[in-house]
Parts: structure tokens; sequence; C-alpha cells
């Protein structure tokens, strides 16, 4: 296992020693804590990112007023000049939990400029330039008299930060909010000392620094997050932005290099998905550095220390800034360091913790939980997003024997967390390997990260505690010889093959990766939910032609977001053909027929045919049944076939549940 020799260096910004180059970046939003039911869960995820071992952990977006500069109407705005009240306390304590375990204390600091939510009563949006947005919101063109008032309100927010005992801001200086609007060639077409030139360009947001260290002091932490390019035809480009962070030195301490912009996130690449290389901002900052002296910082889809160590020792970055991989697993940094990199949940990059917004007309559907409650949660990691009263539930009194039926995910999962529970655990798979479903990611070209995600479920469970049965079929009377205190019913599900004539000539998805060599040239999938959709997109990724027949208007219906956009995108990169609104009546040696909503009947040719059509949870009716006064409990597909991030959470949550 590598010492991570260069990523464990301590790192020297402003007058503070960071213990190593792991920074755990800014996610969500400062004022969370106004709202009772979230600031625990806020309080208690930073202050995990500070126990897990990061140099630096930095809280989220935090407007610098409640007008002109708030992105979303969520919170109270907070008065900058009182040092004492609700608000100031509530920055205190981020301070307190962040610093009471060796981290550095940063908030990021921000401004919405054009992009601002119109709100009843308040100002109009505020940019470079005045514009009509696609909203009919009339953006106003900023004067000096409001550039000024925008300088003073960085200034006294960071100056209230620094009072609550922050160590220093990160002011958001990118993804198309305020200073990117201005910094951008493409946003910034003013015709006076604010704009055309790069000179001219950064003025601007140079004057806010310069007005931040008047206020604050030489001894404060000033960081600059940018973007090293837009991601759009005429933006800001990595070459300029070097030249800006050469402009900052002696006003600022350091910068973060990330791209893409909020109007646009996956095109841009603001959030990397799991289509994207990961470090995929690491060649910008490599660029950057070749123009400044200050540290560079990078962020953008690193989730293993090795990338991490390559990305620093190539002297693409001086340190590196983990955020959705630190809901992961916050104790990335300490794994690190004790040479267990190999126990690190990775990041999968599927947007769970951060959904976006479903496009325009489309309803979610609903699960009963609000919008806010579900931000931060996370498929791999179970104790993301919980309460204490739930994570923090102390160990039972008495060990007991755990009876876990099916290794996949849900199972795995479950067993994982009965053993560190301090229970005795046996797990039962049927088949002779454990992964259950997730046995496919093996082979799927999209599936790296959730194949490592399955690995380390199994790598887990052969160094802990659980006896593992392969090749064993549970039924009463092995319950009766184990004779169990608690049983965990894992038992996944069947495919759905409804009754369309000729089915049975067809593969289903999942047999795919079993009969790849059997798999023709030409494909059609009827069936385009999400696992018709990720199954197409692996096939036509390894040389196949698909197109993909679906009833509903919308391929992968139950999926929205982020994740979906970049799916479509990259099903349209590689040619799968999407038919919607289309119902297979028939399947054929030589292709399908499919009946649109015109009730025209139409003929589909294909090579193989492939039915994505649902999966039915396994009973579980008959070792309930025999399981008398036992305590039974249930996760995963056998409960209602889902993602891997249901099974996850049932089987923590089922585990967690044995008295």
């Amino acid at each position: 296992m590598s010492d991570y020799k260069y990523l464990f260096q301590p790192l020297k910004i402003n007058k503070y020693t960071y213990r190593n180059r792991i920074v755990a970046g800014p996610m969500l939003f400062g004022l969370m804590y106004q709202h009772k039911e979230l600031a625990e869960l806020q309080y208690r995820n930073i202050e995990d990112r500070a126990r897990g071992g990061a140099a630096a952990v930095e809280v989220g977006e935090t407007s610098i007023n409640g007008t002109d500069a708030e992105r979303l109407p969520m919170f109270t705005p907070v008065d900058y000049t009182r040092y004492s009240g609700p608000d100031f306390e509530g920055f205190q304590k981020y301070a307190d939990v962040i610093k009471k375990h060796g981290a550095v204390a940063l908030i990021e600091l921000f401004h919405a400029g054009c992009e601002k939510t119109m709100l009843p009563g308040h100002p109009n949006p505020r940019g470079p330039v005045g514009y009509t947005r696609d909203d009919g919101v009339v953006v106003e063109q900023m004067d000096e008299r409001m550039m000024k008032k925008a300088c003073e309100d960085f200034a006294t927010a960071a100056a209230f930060v620094k009072a609550a005992g922050f160590d220093g801001v990160l002011t958001h200086s990118g993804h198309g909010w305020l200073f990117s609007q201005f910094l951008s060639p493409l946003t910034n077409t003013r015709d006076d000392k604010y704009g055309g030139s790069l000179e001219n360009r950064t003025r601007f947001p140079i004057e806010i620094f310069q007005k931040i260290r008047e206020r604050v002091g030489s001894d404060f932490i000033i960081e600059a997050r940018i973007n090293g390019r837009d991601g759009v035809p005429g933006g800001i480009e990595p070459e300029e932005v070097g030249q800006f962070c050469h402009m900052l030195e002696g006003v600022i301490d350091s910068v973060h290099i990330s791209a893409g912009l909020y109007s646009n996130p996956v095109v841009t690449n603001q959030f990397s998905s799991m289509f994207v290389e990961h470090g995929c901002n690491a060649g910008l900052s490599a660029i950057v550095k070749k123009y400044t002296s200050l540290p560079v910082g990078v962020i953008g889809g690193i989730n293993s220390p090795e990338l991490a160590e390559r990305i620093i020792a190539d002297g693409k970055a001086d340190f590196v800034i983990l955020a959705r991989q630190m809901i992961a697993d916050p104790e990335f940094p300490i794994k690190a360091r004790n040479k267990c990199g190999e126990e690190i949940r990775r990041c999968i990059r599927c947007f769970t913790c951060f959904t976006g917004s479903p496009e325009a007309g489309y309803v979610p559907p609903d699960d009963g939980k609000p919008f806010m409650a579900k931000v931060g949660s996370c498929s791999i990691n179970p104790k993301a997003n919980l309460l204490a009263a739930i994570r923090d539930m102390p160990k039972p009194k008495e060990s007991r024997r755990v009876l876990v039926v099916g290794g996949g995910v849900a199972g795995m999962q479950a067993a994982i967390t009965a053993d560190e529970r301090g229970h005795q655990v046996t797990l039962v798979e049927k088949n002779d390997k454990l992964g259950g479903v997730l046995n496919f990611t093996d082979i799927d070209v999209n599936k790296g990260d959730l194949r490592n995600f399955k690995n380390l479920l199994v790598n887990v469970i052969q160094k802990s505690n659980v006896a593992v049965n392969l090749n064993t079929e549970v039924d009463p009377e092995y319950i009766n010889k184990v004779k169990p205190e608690a049983i965990i019913l894992a038992l996944g599900a069947t495919p759905l093959a409804p009754s369309i004539l000729g089915i049975g000539g067809a593969v289903h998805a999942l047999k795919v990766y079993e009969q790849a060599n059997s798999i023709g040239k030409s494909v059609i999938i009827v069936g385009g939910g999400l696992v018709g959709c990720e199954t197409g997109l692996h096939l036509a990724k390894t040389g196949h032609n698909v197109t993909i027949i679906e009833m509903l208007k919308r391929l992968s219906n139950e999926s929205f977001g982020m994740y979906r956009e970049a799916l479509m995108l990259e099903m349209d990169k590689y040619k799968v053909t999407g038919k919607t609104r289309y119902r297979c009546s028939e399947i054929t040696n030589n292709g399908v027929w499919a009946i649109n909503d015109n009730s025209v009947r139409e003929f589909f040719t294909a090579d193989t045919v492939v039915y994505a059509l649902g999966m039915k949870p396994n009973s579980t009716e008959k070792l309930r049944a025999v399981a008398g006064n036992i305590q039974v409990f249930e996760a995963g597909d056998c409960v209602k076939p889902g993602k891997v991030g249901e099974a996850v959470s049932e089987g923590f949550t089922a585990a967690m549940a044995i008295t």
C-alpha cells in the first residue's frame, strides 16, 4: 500500500499549516442551521469531515446579503453587523466543530449575480450587463454604486465570520455566479473600465478581494474558487484564469480550480458524471499553476487517494478538494493515511446527493421526503443524512445469532452492520459468489465505480467475523438447524417477463453480460427504463447498434435531474436510438413488432432482442412462516425493486433494528 507521501505533506497557507493536502469542499448551504430539523445533520456532517482527517473543512454556500445576492429564498437574511444572537452563534458552532478536530475552518461566501431568483419586493438580479432572462426577469447592469455595495457586503460578511471563529473564507468566483459573470468574456460585454480586456474584466473581482483583505487583515485566509474553463464557446479559458490568479498574488492566499456553469451543470462539467474521467479538472489546474505562485487546489471527480497522490506528485495541483466523496466517506483522509485505502467507500457519482432539478414538466415520484431532507444523502453511505438517534444508536447489550439470507448489496450491508454491532452473523448466498445483481458491473463498461463498491463490500465481509456460506439454499430445515435469533431476508427480485408473443426468444438485460458473445450486431431493447437505457449504452459502447422501444413518452422515466441528463447525453453520443410511445406487441426471430400512439403497427429489425420490463420481488412468505417468534426483517429488492441506495439503506436499517 502506498505511503501517499505527497498527499500527506503539510502545506502552509497564510499562517496556517494544513496537516495534509486534502480539503473537504463546500457543499449545500451555510444557513441550513436556521432550519431546526436540518441543523443537526448539517453540523454533524461538517464535524464528520473534520474528524475524518481533512486538513480544512469548508462550510457551503453563504449569501453575503438577503437582497440581491441570494440564489434561493430558503433562509432568513443574516445581519452581518451583529456579533451576537442566534445567527452569530450558529456560525460559531460551525467553526467550533471543525477546529476542535484539528482542521482549518473556512466558509464559502457567495453572490448569485444575474442568476438570483426573483422575489416579490426584492431588487432585480444584477450582473455585468443588463438583459432580459429566458424566464422574463430583467437583469440590471451593475453601476459603480452597486459594485461598491457588493464589495462592502463581502467584506462585512468576511469580518463577521472571522469574529465567529473561522480561519478564512472561500469566495465563490466560478460556476457562473457574480465573479464568474464579470470574468468571462462571454457574459461581460461592458464597454467601460469593467469590461473588455482581461485587466478590465478582473477589475471588479480584484476590488472585492482587496476590500475583504482590508477588512479582515493579513492573518485571515482568503481563497477563490474559479472556473478553469466555463465549458461553453466564448467562455473563460485556463490561460486567462492563470493570469488572473497572478494578479491576485499578495491579495489572496490560494485558489480552487473548478469548471462549468450552474445554468448547464452537466454539459459544462460543473458536476462530473460517471461518464467523465476522474480528476477531470487536473489538466486545467496544471495550466493555471504555470502562471501563479499561489497554492492551487483542484476539484472534480477525485475519489481515490491514488489519484489524489498522482495529481499532486505530477505537479498539477498543490492540494485536492473533495466534495461528494466526503459524503460517500468522510473518513477518506484517515483511511488513506492509515494505509486502508481499499476500505474507502468511493463516490460513484450517481447524483443521489445532488440530484439537480427535473426538466420542465416532469414531476418526480413523491417518496414522502422533503427535498432538503434528501439533499446530502448517499447511495453507498447509509449513515449520510441520518439523524444521530439512528446513526449513533448504542450497540445492543446482547449479541444475537443473526442469519442474513441473500448475498447481494442489501444482504452484504446488513451483514457488515450487524457484525459491527457485535452480533454473530451468518451470511448465506445460493450462488457461488457474493454480489447479487451487481455482479454485472464486472463487465459493464460504465460501472467501474459501482464495481469498486461491490468489491469493497465483499472485501469488508472477508475481513470481518461474518461466516459466509455460498451455494446454499435457505429453507425451513436450514433455519431450524442454525437457530438464529434474528433473520434478515434480502432475497432480491426476479425479472418480469410479460405475456408478449415470442418473449421466450429474447434475452433479459441482466443476461446480456453473461452472453456477450452471442449478442448480435443490431439490438432492440424492449423497455426503456433505467435498466434498459444503461444496458443499451453498454452495448453501444461495445460496438452494437442499439434501438430502445419504450411505451412512455420519456426514456428512463424513473430518473431525473443531472444523472438522467448525463445518461441521455451519453446515449446520444453513442447513437442509441430511442423510440418512445411504442408498445411491443410481438417478438420474432429477426426483430419486434410495436404499436405507436396512433395505433400504427411497425416492425423493427434486429439480430438480438433484449427486454428490461421490470422486476418482481421474490417472496419471503415461506421463510417468514417458519421463523415463528424470531425477529425477521426484509431489505433490498424483495421489499421493492429499487436502486443501490435503497438496498444499502434498508440493509443498514434492518441490522440496526435488531434488539
